[in-house]
């Protein structure tokens, strides 16, 4: 017997390996590879910049999978762990096909939170899609266990060649690691903020280069998400103890009526300058427009919020203090409420539970009642109507007075998912995910449009809500105020979003309605909000404004700071970019640069006070 039949392969080659051998190795590498290979494939489609995560492939990706390949060949165990894998992968791709991007807090929490009995009914009904991926895998798995016993390839040059290209990708962090600090260094010139500085003002900690970078593959980049929604918990956790005991021993005061109505509608994504109702030559919203030529509704006409994003702007609005720099030293407007005997509410359509919610989740559960109509950001299949209906049978409840908070989903990109087709008024659009960048100017235009709709979408809403507070007796006030607003390309800036410092996403849209009854018991006040409108304001004095509205007071009140009061202080008005540098923006330099990007003046660059994020 020759030794080709001992080793019961191929005939041997001149230089003592299979001729066939390399080939059985790599296909049995590729068929092991395959279930996460569709994976991080879906992944890139849907949400990844290609030559990036095209390096973390080659440099660090392929390597190490190779390397671990070849303990499956010959671990029990770990051919097991990596089916198991292989399964959670198919999840992983669902996941990012259908909501455009990697499991996160958002996944994580609403796995935490729900019963067997959900999960089943959920994966029932997608039955089919899981067969078929349990299918791939024992097929994948089963192929790729037979090939590599028929291959007697030594490794050797590839292991070195994994080695050289783990070293690569050391010397790649290395090199990313500076490119961060310097771009930190230089933040404002630039129109994205680096992930890492967010990582550190979203309470998740200093991400090192290597999880910061490989986060959002699949299987690697699952521990690091899983060890940052830990930490995410962790934050929440402790703001909760911090704020578990506080009173504001707040309470009413003066005459009131049998029945007391107070709506607070947090906006999304909707920037100061597209609304009719503020001066927009485009009739974005008829019914604020109306409602403000009837005397009912007064606009702001100078607000900034302090954050640009969501995580930090809305707990502002809820208790007049940034929370990202201050910490939840108390509770929320809600809370107040409560202790003057209203019955509070927090209605959503945004997600419960995610990286960029998680403080406002906190804050809306002091409220007695919370429900959320949980919207994706990409798909839209719930669009902020589906508020109206448990709102309006909140207003038929026995209570008589009540504070009703609506947290939508407003203008936020993808814009065409922020709407009904019924709704579209202004055409042709574009998906905001499909333009911007180096697109024809028709292209940008559909995205304006769709922008435009979206706030018109939100006048119809707002439209509803008015409409059925009118019908109420006693008092009943609406107020609006937006998040944050948003960049939208033109053919100088191919920008699209917020989370940058430029008046697009700072200059944002502040509403006050209300009925006959109340602006007649509330006469003088009510004329000293019109008598504000022009005046340069924060939306830190929504907080004071609320408890103003109701009649509401507390030891230690700031009554300054209300909307209705007789004047305004003319402190600075401080607004913090993503690496936590406040400075005054009407002060700052550079907003005719690019994109209209604002710089704090050297002045307040160089004073320690003003950097405490540093």
């Amino acid at each position: 017997m020759d030794r080709a039949d001992k080793q019961g392969d191929k005939p041997v080659s001149a230089n003592g390996s299979t001729n066939t051998g390399l080939a059985y190795e790599l296909l049995s590498f590729f068929l092991l590879l395959l279930p996460f290979a569709i994976t991080n494939g879906i992944v890139v489609v849907k949400s990844i910049d290609l030559p990036l995560y095209g390096g973390k492939i080659v440099l660090f990706v392929l390597p190490i999978s190779f390397l671990l390949f070849q303990l499956w060949k010959k671990s029990r165990v770990i051919k097991i762990i990596t089916f198991l894998l292989a399964l959670l992968a198919g999840a992983e791709a669902y996941i990012a096909y259908q909501f455009g991007g990697v499991s996160g807090s958002s996944v994580f929490s609403i796995l935490t939170s729900s019963d067997m009995a959900e999960s089943l009914s959920y994966a029932m009904e997608r039955w089919q899609l899981i067969s078929l991926w349990l299918l791939l895998c024992a097929a994948s798995t089963t192929l790729a266990w037979y090939v590599a016993r028929r291959s007697r390839f030594r490794a050797g040059g590839f292991l070195c060649l994994s080695l050289l290209c783990l070293a690569a990708y050391g010397w790649y962090l290395g090199a990313m690691s500076a490119s961060l600090y310097q771009r930190e260094k230089n933040a404002n010139r630039f129109p994205v903020a680096s992930t890492d500085a967010k990582d550190k003002l979203f309470g998740v900690g200093h991400l090192p280069p290597l999880l910061s970078t490989i986060r959002d593959t699949f299987p690697y980049g699952l521990p690091v998400r899983l060890w940052m929604y830990n930490q995410e918990e962790k934050f929440m956790r402790s703001m909760e103890e911090q704020t578990h005991a506080f009173r504001f021993g707040a309470y009413s005061v003066g005459q009131r009526p049998v029945q007391e109505t107070y709506v607070l509608v947090l906006g999304e994504s909707a920037r100061f300058d597209r609304w009719s109702v503020n001066g927009y030559e485009r009739d974005t919203s008829p019914n604020l427009l109306k409602a403000r030529q009837n005397g009912e509704l007064a606009s702001m006409q100078d607000m900034l919020t302090a954050r640009a994003f969501t995580m930090g702007s809305v707990p502002i609005y809820l208790t007049g203090r940034d929370t990202m720099r201050e910490g939840a030293t108390q509770k929320s407007l809600i809370s107040a409420f409560k202790e003057a005997g209203f019955k509070t509410y927090f209605l959503s359509t945004q997600i419960k539970k995610s990286f960029l919610n998680n403080v406002t989740a906190l804050f809306a559960a002091e409220a007695d009642v919370q429900q959320y109509f949980e919207a994706d950001e990409a798909l839209g299949l719930v669009h902020d109507e589906e508020l109206l209906l448990p709102f309006m049978n909140i207003l038929q409840e026995k209570a008589a007075r009540k504070l009703i908070v609506l947290h939508t989903m407003g203008s936020h990109a993808v814009y065409t998912a922020r709407y009904p087709k019924a709704h579209e008024k202004f055409q042709p659009v574009s998906d905001a995910k499909k333009g911007g960048f180096g697109d024809p100017f028709d292209s940008m235009q559909g995205i304006s449009n769709a922008y435009d709709n979206s706030i018109r979408y939100a006048d119809h809403v707002m439209g509803q809500i008015m409409q059925a507070l009118a019908g109420l007796d006693g008092y009943a006030v609406m107020v609006y105020g937006s998040d944050h607003g948003q960049t939208l390309p033109t053919p100088q800036c191919k920008f699209i979003g917020h989370g940058v410092m430029n008046i697009e996403t700072l200059h944002v849209p502040y509403f006050v309605w209300s009925n006959k009854a109340y602006r007649q018991a509330h006469a003088q006040q009510w004329q000293q909000l019109l008598n504000n409108q022009e005046k340069p304001v924060m939306t830190s004095a929504n907080f004071a404004t609320m408890l103003d509205l109701a009649d509401i007071r507390y030891t230690g009140f700031p009554s300054e700071k209300s909307l209705l009061a007789s004047h305004q202080p003319g402190a600075k008005r401080m607004v913090t970019d993503m690496q936590n540098t406040e400075f005054d923006l009407d002060a700052s330099t550079g907003k005719g640069s690019h994109c209209g990007l604002l710089h704090a003046s050297i002045q307040e660059a160089a004073h320690p006070s003003l950097r405490p994020g540093d």
